[in-house]
């Protein structure tokens, strides 16, 4: 298991710090901002940045390959001779 998570972690540093930056602000402000609607308000858009970070990192071949992965998956249509 230990080996695993140093895998992870050597493969997506940037991520794994983001998320513990997001995680830190979010405790700080459960901790200190009473207000529900407030807390919502300033915790969301922590949220929408690290996704949208961890979208901006990632290698297009990565995704790439995954869209790749996805199609060969499906099973292809064979066309049949059109009659008029």
């Amino acid at each position: 298991m230990e080996k695993k998570l140093k895998e992870i972690y050597k493969n997506n540093k940037l991520i794994v710090w983001a998320a513990v930056v997001a995680v830190v602000l979010t405790l700080g402000i459960l901790l200190k901002i009473k207000d529900e609607v407030t807390r919502f308000t300033l915790i969301m858009p922590i949220f929408a940045g690290f996704i949208l970070f961890s979208i901006l990192i990632t290698p297009d071949e990565e995704l790439e390959d995954e869209d790749r992965e996805e199609k060969e998956a499906s099973p292809k249509k064979t066309k049949s001779p059109k009659s008029r």
